[in-house]
């Protein structure tokens, strides 16, 4: 009896796994399928990656190989935010108030992000990483499934599709550092989740401003991208949120 129940055991595990391989082999092939439909001219795809693939080996080397570098872009891209924020804020009524507004906008996350810099290169990179990854999958998953708009009034091309691959996408990344730091598994793969959230609400913030001040772009510098704003609001929201986690729970990246 005993060994009949084992083999049934079995059985149910071999069924479990066959049918959860059917389930993931159908919906790649559905996301392979709708991704290669996905008209390149209209995403600007081609300008993104041309974009990324100049400035990210520029990043990964400022991050971890020169102090130096990165404090010079952290002031490049300080200053490029402010004169960008500065020439949307002319275009409202208010525009003394939201100078003050962009002034703590735009300085905490880069304070946040310098702060990161010097405490862990790892640490940043594993940022940087989880908003990539974030927006990789948030638009190709988004782009695929389509669906209910996420929010329609502040960015109608954002779907839930897209904001719930972007969580799959970091927890891939939360799973993958826990090799990296010496905390567990699972506390990596919520925070990733949790600053991919932040992250999504930054790009989310981004854009409600670009509402308020009636422009599609806070620049044009990054072809594909726009202005240094829009490339960044990721950042926004995440960096201060990680500086706070790194302070609390610094154990778990082994400081």
């Amino acid at each position: 009896m005993a060994k009949d129940k084992n083999c049934n055991k079995i059985e149910c595990l071999k069924n479990g796994a066959c049918k959860t391989v059917n389930f993931l082999q159908t919906n790649l092939n559905f996301l392979a399928h709708k991704i290669s439909q996905i008209d390149i001219k209209e995403s600007n795809l081609k300008q993104r990656v041309a974009s990324s693939l100049i400035l990210l080996p520029l990043a990964i080397y400022a991050i971890y190989f020169s102090k130096n570098l990165f404090l010079l872009l952290a002031i490049a891209i300080a200053i490029l935010m402010v004169y960008e924020w500065l020439d949307m804020a002319r275009k409202s009524p208010e525009e003394r108030k939201w100078r003050v507004i962009g002034f703590f906008y735009i300085l905490i996350p880069i304070y946040a992000v310098v702060r990161l810099r010097f405490i862990d290169s790892d640490i940043l990179f594993w940022m940087f990483a989880i908003i990539w990854t974030s927006d990789i999958f948030g638009f190709f998953i988004g782009k695929a499934y389509g669906g209910k708009k996420l929010a329609p009034s502040i960015s109608p091309g954002k779907t839930w599709a897209g904001f719930y691959g972007a969580l799959v996408g970091s927890a891939i990344i939360g799973f993958l550092s826990a090799f990296m730091f010496i905390g567990s598994a699972i506390f990596f793969i919520v925070i990733s989740v949790v600053l991919s959230v932040s992250s999504q609400l930054g790009d989310l913030l981004e854009s409600k401003f670009k509402r308020i001040f009636g422009v599609k772009d806070s620049g044009n510098i990054i072809p594909g991208h726009g202005g240094v704003l829009d490339r960044l609001d990721g950042m926004m929201f995440a960096a201060p949120l990680l500086l706070l986690i790194v302070k609390v729970f610094g154990g778990q990246f082994g400081l």
